[in-house]
């Protein structure tokens, strides 16, 4: 996604269902029906959406950028964290899915979520495009996370040594 970012290809349909494993365990994004080219593409009619996954500037403007694909990825951490899960399945329509959403419903962090992921999940959440994260940002984040993790993995391995 990150690349993606970089090329100015806007996804517009990032979810899991689109998301590929290679027998090298490497996520590939799949499914560019809907992809477009370009920093900013604004929909004259809106057509066949995902409307669960679509960030509030889409709900409300039909506005797409790679800041609309980083809201549609914190989606698609809740659905790999929560083993599939509906969006919002507590809401009982569309339409009243989209009305939460620009009124400010957020999905929640799944209770086996890890903290660090659940932070990065909620950073994706940001209601003002201009201010949420990027993908090259979420890479950084992902890193961090990575050395943290090996950090305490090491300490731990280290106190067992000394005991």
């Amino acid at each position: 996604m990150e690349y993606l970012e970089s090329q100015q290809v806007i996804h517009r349909d990032v979810a899991a269902r689109n998301c590929l494993i290679s027998g090298s365990d490497v996520c590939k994004i799949s499914d560019f029906g809907l992809s477009m080219l370009g920093q900013l593409h604004k929909e004259k009619q809106m057509i066949k959406v995902p409307v669960r996954f679509l960030a509030p500037e889409t709900l409300t403007h039909a506005t797409y950028s790679s800041k609309s694909d980083v809201w549609s990825y914190g989606v698609l951490m809740f659905e790999v964290f929560s083993d599939g899960a509906i969006p919002y399945k507590e809401v009982k329509t569309l339409k009243d899915v989209r009305k939460k959403v620009i009124q400010g419903l957020r999905l929640k962090p799944p209770p086996d979520m890890p903290e660090e992921d659940a932070a990065i999940m909620m950073r994706c959440f940001e209601t003002d495009p201009e201010a949420r994260t990027s993908f090259a940002l979420l890479k950084q984040d992902y890193k961090k996370c990575q050395a943290s993790k090996l950090e305490r993995l090491v300490g731990f391995f280290k106190e067992k040594a000394e005991a």
